[in-house]
């Protein structure tokens, strides 16, 4: 009867185990592994990379958001990278006239010609009443703590493998490289 117990023991276990979930970010990787192409993430400081940015050359949406519309404009999010601005006078002929670089940005809002969006963890408000020169009302910091280092610039824009970004650091944007077949995007 306790030999029947522990075989039953042993193969719960074992059964339990091959069940189990890895972080398999948590683990480094062995030296002798095989590189392949992939991405690696380009690192800034926190006061350049929450750095914020209007210029007047139109960007192609690669990685697009949500889109609000305000007046004559529509504004749409470049997941992790800042916002295109789109004149809406003619809507069957709308044309992108700008993008507003704010690193780590995922969701926004307007109201009153101030729009609210995040830059990682910080909720930002700007007045944009005048496209040109662009003004930071309002920064509160470190207010979406899940974006610090998990933004959606946190990980490339496309699938495949990439070098695990490191937790210590703001990543900025990506570049193709070898790298370790470590981390993986579906």
């Amino acid at each position: 009867m306790r030999q029947k117990r522990f075989w039953l023991i042993l193969c719960s276990v074992i059964f339990l185990a091959s069940c189990w979930d890895f972080n398999r970010k948590n683990i480094p990787p062995p030296d002798n592994q095989p590189k392949v192409l992939g991405y690696k993430p380009v690192y800034g400081a926190e006061v350049f990379a929450k750095d914020i940015l209007y210029s007047a050359t139109a960007l192609p949406v690669i990685n697009g958001g949500n889109i609000y519309a305000f007046q004559n404009y529509l504004f749409q999010v470049e997941n992790g990278y800042g916002i295109h601005v789109i004149d809406n006078t003619n809507p069957s002929n709308a044309a992108r006239i700008g993008f507003i670089t704010v690193k780590g940005c995922s969701q926004m809002s307007i109201k009153n010609d101030k729009l609210y969006t995040n830059s990682y963890d910080d909720l930002i408000v700007l007045d944009f009443s005048n496209l040109s020169n662009i003004q930071i009302v309002s920064r509160l910091k470190g207010i979406f703590q899940e974006y610090r280092y998990g933004s959606p610039i946190a990980e490339p824009p496309v699938s495949g493998y990439y070098e695990c970004p490191r937790t210590d650091s703001f990543v900025v944007k990506w570049i193709r490289d070898s790298v370790n077949q470590y981390c993986y995007k579906q």
